[in-house]
């Protein structure tokens, strides 16, 4: 019964109600969609955070298990040949080639005391990386480095290199070891030169392995000092290796010894990311490892574009199914309203006024309160319609229409019931009292006037008066009764002059 009364609400909201109710449910559904895409734009950043801490964890522990296996390989090495002297001048070549097989590893240098070359191998031919100066001389004597790691002592170096030779694209890590005897005597030393190319590649094996970062994602390891970039997988590649870029610094505010995420733009290539910079070989390097924000979010961003067009297609569907519903209902409230009411003067028809009737019977029963039954006939009312035209009868039936709702009570029924005939019935209302409305029903027809070409046409009405008694609630059809005993009020009137209001008492 409840939701049948708030169906009824709305269907008696105008349209213009209506649709701000709608806007209102669309906007509602437009805060949710939002609330829902804002969840899934932290969850996806989070997941991209968390794949990139753990990228980035793994591939330092990997550049860190290189270092260590290659500073491991070249203390075997210069103990093997200046320390032990287990391998000698004709055997060393053959048997640092064997070294080398070692992914991790690309050359070596051994050097006596003085810095000249005692045994080299690389991978690559040698007048790549070393001067004409160093190679003729086979030594680094004169070379400000071997005297600064000589001076200082160092057991042990991580060097950033770049090529002095012919290649000079050729750049990547050194790893010095001195070999000193038991008294700490200088022998010399060796240095293990990885290069960067093999960085990179190191870094492909972790993609094919799973670890793809999308083709705007990037891998690099930062030189501090430098401001340059040692090695670099992923996009941005194509850039000159290695290549001082002062705004390298911008991102390497972000470095820290705990991997955390944060967002930038590459000032390398420009590309907003989300990356993660953690320091390497105490803060002498940096790992960097960025994902391209339009990656992270592509899917996202086809979820907006998709609830967008779901929620414009939703609304212009809700749109206009209100505006068909609405049209629809005022519709069939026509309908309704010319099968009950009398298209003229707006009042019941006699179909709508006997199903009144009934209920007001009942319930006049039901509460033992009186009913009055007041029948109406216009005077003369066809010459009217002969004398002025039918559009004047119109207009007065319309004007008695518009009238009568205003001279009876809100819940007392009123119906045009043929031509010229009206009725009205009073709830709970005695006869002495239902006399009074009825002489001011009369009274006010009487005062009323329809303007036909300036003149004033004016026009009465007799009426007949009865009530309808306690015994006649009990039968179906009392109330038939109870209407011809005030239409013989009504035919009374007429005889004794019109324009008057007969009471017929039961007989």
């Amino acid at each position: 019964m409840l939701g049948e009364k708030n169906i009824s609400f709305y269907n008696r909201l105008s349209l213009r109600a209506k649709q701000g109710l709608l806007l209102i449910l669309v906007i509602l559904q437009a805060m949710l969609l939002v609330g829902y895409l804002v969840y899934q734009y932290t969850y996806i950043k989070g997941e991209a955070a968390r794949i990139l801490r753990n990228t980035t964890l793994l591939e330092a522990e990997n550049f860190e298990i290189t270092q260590d296996a290659m500073r491991y390989q070249i203390r075997v090495i210069g103990n093997a040949i200046l320390l032990n002297h287990t391998v000698t001048p004709e055997n060393a070549t053959s048997f640092l080639e064997e070294e080398l097989k070692r992914e991790w590893l690309d050359g070596v240098v051994v050097f006596n005391d003085k810095g000249d070359f005692v045994a080299s191998c690389a991978l690559f031919p040698l007048k790549k990386v070393f001067s004409e100066t160093t190679l003729a001389e086979l030594s680094f004597r004169e070379r400000p480095l071997f005297k600064n790691l000589r001076l200082k002592e160092e057991n042990d170096r991580l060097l950033y290199w770049q090529s002095k030779g012919t290649d000079l694209n050729m750049h990547g890590f050194v790893m010095y070891h001195a070999v000193r005897d038991l008294t700490g005597r200088f022998l010399g030393g060796v240095l293990g030169y990885f290069d960067s190319r093999s960085m990179i590649e190191m870094f492909r094996k972790l993609e094919r392995k799973g670890f793809y970062l999308g083709a705007g994602g990037a891998m690099a390891v930062l030189d501090r000092s430098n401001r340059i970039q040692l090695t670099r997988v992923g996009a941005g590649t194509d850039q000159e290796l290695p290549h001082f870029n002062p705004y390298l610094s911008q991102v390497m505010q972000y470095a820290a010894d705990s991997a955390r995420a944060h967002e930038y733009r590459s000032p390398v290539d420009g590309t907003p990311r989300m990356g993660v910079f953690l320091n390497l070989s105490n803060h002498e390097w940096v790992m960097a490892v960025g994902l391209a924000e339009h990656e992270i979010l592509y899917g996202w961003y086809i979820q907006v574009l998709c609830s967008i067009i779901a929620l414009v297609v939703m609304a212009t569907t809700q749109w206009l199914l209100l505006n068909y519903m609405h049209t629809n209902f005022l519709q069939r409230q026509q309908l309704i309203q010319e099968a009950m009411y009398d298209a003229l003067t707006g009042l019941a028809n006699r179909r709508h006024f006997n199903e009144r009737v009934q209920w007001a019977c009942r319930t006049a029963q039901r509460k033992r309160q009186p009913l009055s039954v007041l029948s109406i006939d216009l005077d003369h009312f066809k010459r009217i319609n002969d004398y002025y035209g039918h559009s004047v009868g119109d207009e007065v039936l319309r004007c008695i229409g518009q009238l009568l709702p205003g001279l009876v009570r809100e819940g007392d029924i009123i119906a045009r019931v043929g031509g010229e005939e009206f009725v009205v019935v009073m709830l709970s209302t005695e006869l002495e009292e239902a006399g009074v409305v009825a002489e001011h029903i009369r009274a006010s027809f009487a005062n009323q006037s329809i303007d036909f070409h300036g003149r004033k046409i004016q026009f009465t009405a007799s009426f007949g008066l009865t009530q309808i008694m306690p015994d006649e609630l009990d039968v179906s059809d009392g109330i038939k009764v109870a209407l011809d005993r005030a239409d013989r009020g009504l035919y009374r009137a007429k005889r004794e002059g019109r324009n008057r209001v007969c009471r017929v008492d039961k007989d």
